[in-house]
């Protein structure tokens, strides 16, 4: 098999990559000025727990585990560092100390930046989204952290492979990998559900948009390295990794708004 032919950024296509990153910032900061406003104008804010469990007594007895209470999340507070975040990372681009390095890497099909963005954008994502379905313990939730960054990391170590004619396992280990934290967020939602206290509709619609958001940048990721059709010039991934992020990020913060602050 041949390996796909590479592509050029041309200058007209890297002035709308820098337009696209500078208005993808200007909306998430405008986001996260919204948020902050209504978050101040709560008189309670929205907390969620953070919680610990300690073993209580010899290995094998009946005594409960004792809860302790570590440290409360205000929801608010933490959209507001997601929005932020992610703005200023797309801020960065522009940077002229950065801007060549981007151009040159998206020449070479490869973005580093790009994951390391998303890494940290989709596992805060998945840690507040166990929270709302229900997700108290610290240990459980800095796993989900941990394990859904380190899934997207697989995605930089992807694009060391050839485009079209490179092996996919590096992809196909960071879904095996990535899958794991919604499997558990679904087992705590559906679980709710059986015992006969269903999450409200609030929990189910940003729990599945928000898979249905991160199923679309993993396939977005796969396509550009099989580099056909549409996806065969890294300008075009990157456009549409640009506007995923950015929507995902979106539509967390406007349910959130809609939803628990207003």
């Amino acid at each position: 098999m041949m390996t796909a032919p590479g592509y050029t950024v041309t200058d007209a296509q890297f002035t709308r990559l820098r337009a696209m990153n500078l208005i993808a910032g200007i909306i998430l900061f405008a986001q996260a000025v919204l948020i902050s406003a209504a978050a101040l104008a709560e008189k309670t804010p929205v907390l969620l727990p953070v919680t610990a469990r300690f073993p209580g007594g010899p290995v094998g007895s009946a005594v409960i585990p004792q809860t302790a209470h570590l440290a409360d999340v205000n929801l608010g507070v933490a959209v507001v560092i997601l929005l932020t975040l992610s703005a200023v990372l797309r801020f960065a681009q522009l940077l002229p100390a950065v801007a060549g390095r981007y151009r040159s890497g998206l020449d070479a099909a490869r973005n580093t930046t790009r994951w390391v963005e998303y890494s940290q954008v989709s596992a805060i994502t998945v840690f507040l989204i166990a929270q709302l379905n229900g997700v108290t313990e610290v240990g459980t939730l800095v796993a989900l952290y941990a394990i859904t960054a380190s899934a997207t990391l697989f995605l930089a170590l992807q694009e060391s492979e050839p485009r079209g004619a490179g092996s996919l396992r590096p992809f196909v280990f960071g879904t095996m990998v990535g899958i794991v934290p919604w499997g558990i967020i679904a087992f705590y939602q559906i679980g709710a559900g059986t015992l006969g206290d269903v999450p409200e509709l609030f929990v189910r619609t940003v729990t599945l948009s928000l898979l249905a958001v991160a199923t679309l940048v993993w396939t977005n990721a796969w396509l550009g390295r099989k580099a056909r059709r549409g996806w065969a010039h890294p300008h075009r991934v990157e456009m549409a990794q640009i506007i995923l992020v950015t929507f995902g990020t979106t539509l967390l913060a406007g349910q959130v708004l809609t939803g628990v602050l207003l």
